[in-house]
């Protein structure tokens, strides 16, 4: 396995306490694996087998200009980024679900708090399956810095 999916799925593993033996570790090793199979096969354009930073811009570049023309591993990175956040698995994500996985990878809990109340236009939308598409599309095509969307992987735009 790749290091980086490997370590994303260790790190994963011991946020949310499983075991290598549950079902839920296989189950996100598989989709990630899956996740960057097509980032390789979609980014890496001139096949050097690494993914270099004018590469991922030129991707997510074409992402921007169609966002609903996205790829199948965009679409699945998207859902799994979902499933990741709401860890209670009840179609929506909270506050304390969104901080705790942003902390778990090194981000301030106040910038996570902060992120959360600009996505969640301070905390009046619930953040179900279908919102979050929306606000990935933002993400990832939006001109404006202070579109909703851009806050929904825990840090405030500069």
């Amino acid at each position: 396995m790749n290091d980086i999916p490997h370590v994303l799925v260790q790190r994963i593993r011991k946020t949310r306490g499983w075991k290598e033996s549950d079902p839920k570790y296989s189950e996100t090793k598989d989709i990630l694996l899956k996740v960057w199979d097509g980032l390789q096969q979609k980014a890496d354009a001139n096949k050097d087998g690494q993914v270099s930073h004018e590469e991922w811009v030129s991707m997510w570049n074409d992402y921007a200009k169609n966002p609903e023309k996205a790829l199948e591993w965009q679409n699945r990175y998207m859902n799994f980024m979902f499933d990741l956040e709401d860890s209670s698995g009840d179609g929506s994500i909270d506050e304390e679900e969104f901080k705790s996985l942003c902390v778990s990878y090194g981000l301030n809990p106040q910038d996570s708090a902060e992120a959360y109340n600009k996505f969640t236009s301070n905390k009046t939308v619930d953040i179900t399956r279908e919102v979050f598409a929306g606000l990935w599309k933002q993400f990832f095509a939006s001109e404006d810095p202070n579109a909703p969307g851009n806050y929904i992987f825990g840090k405030v735009p500069l």
